[in-house]
């Protein structure tokens, strides 16, 4: 049933539940602080304070964004320093190597060494700068376009004769590179370093010559070393890399050459192609002698040897191999070429890149004195292996025809012997016979060379025409004394005597004296085919010598052989008599004549000018003309020993002559060879076939495509319309990068840890660019941050005054809602009070 309440209750009742709910909602505002907390209690403040909120919360999220790129920034710092420290390493090892600079073998380690330790230092630079990335992001590691030689064009640079490897470094752009290796490959030596050497070791007249060998060549220096105490023999070494050449000199030999006022002449050529040429002043080596017992110089070979590297702007780089400047200069090893946008490094093997050169071919070499005798060049006329061919100047018999080349050829392939080249008129072939080998026409100048012979040594056999051994293999009088080009190393005129078994199994015993204190003793083998077996003496003035002697037969016997040395007119008899009346001593005294001569001497019989006297007449006869002139002396009846006269008429008027004259009538007959100055050496010749050279073209070509990988964007706005784009830079050691190339020629010169330093300074430049880079955009990042979370902070401040409560006024509003309440409850208790005492009366 239903209840009616008075209207004032009912309006009371309703009363208290209005304050109820004004209360509870000015608790919940005092509770959130806020006076609208939904759309219904003010659309247009909560929505305003909500977009405020979301822009703040937005900023939040994009803050997180800076401070993980103020990280990433800070990552790539601490990597920059790192490298700015190892560059400074670095930079240490470049003045330790300028403070060791000399070219003895420990500086040259120890610089090897440094470059070494400067190539590590590069590699952990690239290492650092590979871990210094944050969040998958290194900005020390930009990633632009790269380049790098093509496979194809290295294998084929490789393949150049002498190139053992090629590489090209710090590569930025595309170029193509064409080698090229071009020289005739003569050598000579460094004069200053001669005349140093001649003052250290007493020599005279020293040269470094020959021809670079294509097969086994060299570029370091040739070493001298002098072994021996004052007063003691004398042992001279001469070393070309690891092949030495010995010679003993006794102090009596260098007392005779001294006392004679003679020098001692000495000649080697190296497998490397190097020749040798000295004389040994007697004195000058005495006095060089140490205490210390070792003197020690080097000559710096000098090659017409050259690599040319030319890129396609026409900028050419050349390294050779006979410049003085060490910067410039080809060696052994590693020789880098530097361009603006790339270095071409090649490895270079000595012993085989003389091969690989452009050359024209023909006949190369020091031609000693042969200068202006033999003519340079040539036309080869067989294009076949190189040759090496000594030569020596000789005597075929007397006359101007009857001149001939002595060659000894060496082939490429190995083995050689000696031959004849007859240039009676003017041309010949050289090379030798063998169809494998090389050979070269060429001409001569027949009328400077009469009468010359470059060995200085002329043989002859006391008593030609026996079997057994001989010097010579024919025993021809005319010829036989002077073509025998097996004689080397006499400093002092002698006469050997010979005795020897018979042929037992194509062996026999041999002895050899020189009577000069030499000896041979040993077992000769016959080579047959005209090859003589070679004895070399031991012991004497004549230490070390050599003759080649033929096997003529089989039988044994003795043989007297006489060795002349260094005559400039030579005597022989033409038959057993007048041969009886010239001995040893008297050859030296045959000079003064100007052509070749026959010379009748007719001796009358006693009495034949008066009493106790006779006639004595001289006719000379020139070989060449048959110009005659004759001169008659008196004489007493009785033998003469040492007869010496000057002649005074004919084309030799002032030559002298000396021989025995016997107590009877006879006549004598000898023949004269006119000697010039005996040249101080032989010459050695290469013959080549022509070359073009090999020659390769190394491209580089790009292999990557620039990608942004590594580029940092940090937004500052929700859409993005504000940012930063942080580009990532390189500090790599590489060429895109810091551009350090690796150590070059292992900072062998003062330029090559030059441009080391020159790298490094760039670098320096580079890095303190990519450090103030980096410190920028942290400067930017740090400022955005502090303002993105100062700005939020006002976003939600204008977001909270949209919608917050006033405290006071709110608690206010529950202290009225609450006394109200209170007083309406009253007034409703009082009410009901009222309505139970009306119901009461009833």
């Amino acid at each position: 049933m239903s209840v009616n309440l008075p209207a004032s209750l009912r309006s009371t009742t309703s009363m208290l539940r209005t304050l109820s709910a004004d209360q509870n909602d000015a608790l919940k505002r005092l509770a959130t602080g806020q006076k609208i907390n939904s759309a219904i209690e003010g659309p247009r403040q909560f929505f305003a304070a909500r977009g405020l909120n979301q822009q703040a919360n937005d900023l939040d999220a994009l803050k997180s964004g800076i401070a993980q790129g103020i990280s990433t920034l800070l990552a790539a710092s601490k990597g920059v320093e790192s490298v700015k420290a190892l560059m400074d390493q670095a930079r240490g090892l470049t003045s330790v190597a300028l403070s060791t600079l000399d070219n003895t073998p420990t500086a040259i380690i120890a610089r090897q060494q440094l470059a070494e330790q400067f190539n590590t230092i590069l590699d952990k630079v690239d290492d650092i700068v590979g871990d210094s990335g944050y969040g998958g992001k290194n900005l020390l590691l930009a990633r632009p376009a790269t380049y790098a030689a093509t496979d194809d064009s290295l294998r084929s640079a490789g393949l150049i004769t002498g190139v053992s490897r090629v590489e090209v470094t710090s590569v930025v752009g595309q170029n193509d590179y064409r080698i090229e290796v071009n020289g005739e490959g003569e050598i000579a030596g460094d004069q200053a370093d001669i005349v140093a050497a001649q003052d250290a070791l007493g020599l005279a007249q020293l040269s470094v010559g020959g021809i670079n060998a294509l097969d086994g060549g060299r570029m370091d220096n040739i070493r001298f070393e002098l072994h021996g105490t004052p007063g003691r023999d004398a042992r001279l070494v001469v070393l070309d890399g690891d092949e030495s050449w010995t010679t003993s000199l006794a102090q009596t030999q260098l007392t005779a050459a001294a006392d004679s006022g003679t020098m001692i002449s000495l000649n080697h050529t190296f497998r490397s192609g190097a020749q040798i040429n000295m004389l040994i002043d007697g004195n000058g080596m005495k006095q060089a002698l140490q205490p210390s017992g070792l003197v020690k110089a080097e000559v710096q070979r000098n090659i017409d040897l050259e690599v040319r590297v030319t890129d396609n702007e026409g900028v050419t780089i050349s390294r050779n191999a006979y410049t003085q400047d060490t910067s410039s200069r080809l060696q052994a090893g590693e020789n880098s070429f530097r361009f603006d946008d790339a270095t071409v490094r090649l490895t270079i093997d000595p012993s085989r890149i003389q091969e690989a050169a452009n050359a024209t071919g023909g006949i190369y070499g020091d031609l000693g004195g042969l200068e202006g005798i033999l003519n340079r060049g040539g036309t080869l006329s067989r294009n076949l292996a190189e040759n090496r061919v000594k030569l020596g100047v000789e005597r075929l018999g007397f006359g101007a025809n009857n001149i001939a080349l002595n060659q000894y050829t060496q082939r490429a392939g190995g083995g050689g012997g000696w031959s004849t080249i007859d240039i009676s008129d003017g041309t010949g072939i050289m090379g030798g016979d063998d169809p494998e080998a090389g050979q070269a026409n060429f001409s001569i100048t027949v009328n400077a060379l009469q009468g010359a012979s470059s060995s200085g040594t002329f043989v002859v056999n006391r008593n030609p025409g026996q079997g057994g051994l001989t010097t010579v293999a024919d025993g021809d009088w005319d010829n036989g004394e002077f073509t025998n080009p097996y004689v080397s190393g006499w400093r002092q005129t002698a006469e050997l005597t010979v005795t020897y078994d018979a042929t037992v199994n194509g062996q026999r015993n041999v002895a050899v004296t020189d009577g000069l204190g030499g000896t041979f003793i040993g077992l000769l083998t016959d080579k047959g085919d005209g090859q003589p077996s070679t004895i070399r003496l031991s012991g004497g003035v004549n230490d070390g010598a050599t003759i080649g002697l033929f096997h003529k037969d089989g039988s044994a016997g003795s043989r007297a052989i006489q060795v002349y040395v260094g005559q400039r007119s030579w005597v022989t008899a033409d038959d057993a008599d007048s041969l009886s009346q010239i001995n040893i001593d008297d050859i030296p005294a045959w000079t003064g004549f100007a052509v070749d001569t026959a010379l009748n001497v007719s001796i009358g019989g006693p009495n034949s000018a008066g009493l106790g006297q006779r006639n004595l007449v001289i006719t000379q006869t020139s070989i060449d003309t048959g110009q005659t002139a004759s001169e008659t002396l008196t004489i007493g009846n009785g033998g003469a020993s040492d007869l010496t006269h000057t002649l005074t008429v004919g084309p030799n008027a002032g030559a002298r002559v000396r021989f025995d004259v016997p107590g009877f009538g006879t006549d004598l007959n000898y023949r004269v060879a006119v000697m010039n100055p005996t040249p101080r050496r032989d010459p050695n010749l290469v013959i080549r076939s022509p070359a073009d050279g090999e020659t390769a073209t190394i491209s580089t070509r790009q292999v990557s495509v620039a990608t942004p990988e590594n580029d940092l964007t940090v937004n500052f706005n929700r859409d993005g319309s504000s940012k930063l784009d942080i580009k990532a830079v390189n500090v790599d050691s590489g060429p895109l990068g810091l551009g350090i190339d690796q150590a070059a020629n292992g900072w062998r010169d003062r330029s090559d840890v030059n441009l080391a330093i020159q790298d490094l300074t760039r670098a320096d430049g580079r890095l303190q660019g990519a450090l103030r880079s980096l410190q920028v955009n942290m400067d930017l990042l740090g400022t955005r941050d502090s303002f993105t979370s100062e700005f939020a902070v006002v976003l939600r401040g204008g977001a909270l005054g949209l919608v917050a409560a006033d405290e006071h006024e709110e608690s206010a509003q529950v202290l009225t809602a609450n006394v109200r309440s209170q007083l309406a409850t009253t007034m409703v208790s009082l009410m009901v009070q009222q309505q139970q005492r009306i119901l009461s009366l009833f």
